[in-house]
């Protein structure tokens, strides 16, 4: 060891860790998914651990070695790592008997993907094939393309696509120095702390990270333009900022573009929004305020006919799958559907109907976990809609008046897109984590720190809701509690949550509470 350069001396201790890590849990990963030789298995998946863990490492360094990050690394990689793996392993025994889960995918995209990567890998053709027409499992071809590369230099002896899941993972898990560095700045450790558990911590983020999916890589990417742009705005590490923005930019290109162009899109609007302020000069505000909207309308102008067959056909789709949603539609007019279809995505995953869906227990566990999940974030995002107005001006306060309702635009265009689909919805919206991340951490420390009474009361109104829709979806398939008519128990729903909110405001009339 080097005694003049203790710096230098950590930096080969901490590898030697890595390869030591890496090789441990290289291991463990092979031994438990038996895929193929054991030692080709194990060699693939220790050199993807190595990589995986010396990109956490190196991005860990530049974020300013915080032991707490650490750990939040480590255990956001572990947890979708070895949920990952089980789920690998346990759907083939307690899973459906259908082809994707007998080959251990929770989602049949990938699973289809990963069949056209592994013959692409096996082809002898040009990875660049990925790109093309001839493989349609993956209309942007960038996931395709590195899933063959890995088959075809590490794994050649065997179908292997677990081993996707370690850089899955690795995503997940980078993307939290930069969120929470991105954060920190401009409001607090505190709020950046927590907003990187809840970021670690969220179910469907961890199913995602868990899977051979695209959305973990999105949400890496768009981490990075969100930290790229907090930069930007404080002037602060220009050249990084442009370094990271262009880095992530190309990796959205090729991973998906119709996803890359609205995150470019949010992020230059979030950015333009808090520029705008410092503008001295009305009328070129005016002027730029103008030419974007005309930029929206013209886009929306364009797309139209594609939005509107989209929308048309996951709307169909949605309706087909669901004799729920085809009887309730019955009594209502044609033009109504799409509007309760789009509301009905809102609140899915559905946390009752996974409560009383008599499914494998392997499913029925994952349903509820998204669903617990989705419950406890989504009455944050409606209280920081209204809880904002009462935010002290600040920069933070025009991050957020953007940031909060481009969620919640993006939640409502996810549930068009997906036609309320209980998969397809879901993992749209989970792309925009780590803004959601932000977003639940302010709102709930804000209401925290102001004893605010309303945040008990949104709780309080889901809390009516889910004892209703839980009891009709337990009526469904349990003779034991009676079926009451749908249309009466919303209406029971809105009666009660109304008299919350009256009673409240009664309340805070008779004691007044000073908000800021």
């Amino acid at each position: 060891m080097n005694e003049k350069n203790p710096s230098a001396n950590k930096t080969i201790l901490s590898v030697v860790l890595l390869g030591v890590a890496s090789f441990i849990l290289a291991a463990l990963f092979q031994g438990v998914l038996q895929q193929g030789s054991f030692w080709a298995g194990f060699f693939a998946a220790f050199i993807l651990f190595f990589f995986t863990g010396l990109i956490l490492y190196g991005v860990w360094l530049a974020a300013g070695r915080r032991r707490v990050l650490a750990w939040m690394m480590v255990i956001a990689f572990l947890i979708r790592l070895v949920y990952g793996s089980f789920l690998s392993w346990g759907l083939p025994r307690f899973g459906y008997d259908e082809p994707g889960q007998q080959a251990g995918f929770v989602f049949t995209d990938p699973y289809r993907r990963e069949e056209s990567a592994w013959e692409l890998a096996n082809s002898g053709e040009s990875l660049l094939l990925a790109f093309s027409d001839d493989y349609p499992t993956d209309q942007y071809g960038g996931l395709l393309a590195l899933s063959a590369l890995i088959y075809r230099t590490l794994s050649a002896d065997a179908f292997r696509p677990g081993l996707i899941i370690i850089l899955a993972a690795g995503a997940m898990a980078v993307s939290i120095p930069f969120l929470v560095s991105a954060i920190q700045r401009q409001f607090s450790d505190k709020v950046a702390r927590r907003a990187g558990w809840i970021f670690l911590l969220y179910p469907e983020g961890i199913l995602l990270g868990a899977a051979q999916m695209r959305e973990p890589f999105l949400i890496l990417f768009f981490s990075m333009l969100f930290w790229a742009g907090s930069k930007w705005l404080s002037r602060s590490q220009i050249k990084r900022a442009i370094f990271v923005f262009f880095v992530s930019t190309v990796g959205l290109l090729l991973l998906s573009y119709r996803v890359a162009i609205p995150l470019l899109g949010v992020i230059f609007l979030w950015i333009w929004v808090v520029e705008s302020k410092k503008i001295e000069r009305h009328k070129l505000e005016i002027l730029i305020w103008a030419a974007i909207v005309v930029g929206l309308l013209g886009g929306l102008w364009f797309a139209r006919d594609w939005l509107q067959s989209v929308m048309q056909w996951d709307t169909l789709q949605t309706v087909i799958h669901s004799g729920q949603i085809q009887y309730q539609l019955e009594g209502l007019p044609e033009w109504l559907y799409f509007p309760f279809v789009l509301i009905y995505g809102v609140f899915q995953p559905i946390l009752p109907a996974a409560i009383a869906d008599p499914a494998p227990w392997i499913w029925r566990s994952l349903g509820i976990l998204r669903g617990i999940g989705w419950y406890a974030l989504w009455p944050l995002l409606a209280y920081a809609l209204v809880r904002v107005w009462w935010a002290k001006p600040s920069q933070k306060k025009s991050w957020l008046s953007v940031i909060i309702p481009l969620i919640w635009v993006w939640i409502f265009i996810a549930s068009a897109r997906a036609g309320g689909d209980q998969w397809d919805n879901p993992r749209y919206r989970t792309i925009f984590l780590p803004w959601l991340s932000l977003v639940a951490s302010w709102v709930l420390g804000s209401a925290i720190e102001m004893k605010d009474r309303w945040l008990g009361r949104v709780f309080l109104i889901e809390g009516i809701f889910l004892g209703f829709i839980t009891e009709w979806y337990l009526s469904r398939y349990y003779a034991l509690f009676p079926r009451p008519n749908f249309w009466v128990m919303l209406a029971l729903i809105f009666g009660l949550s109304s008299l919350v909110i009256l009673g409240g405001l009664i309340w805070d009339k008779r004691h007044p509470q000073t908000m800021g």
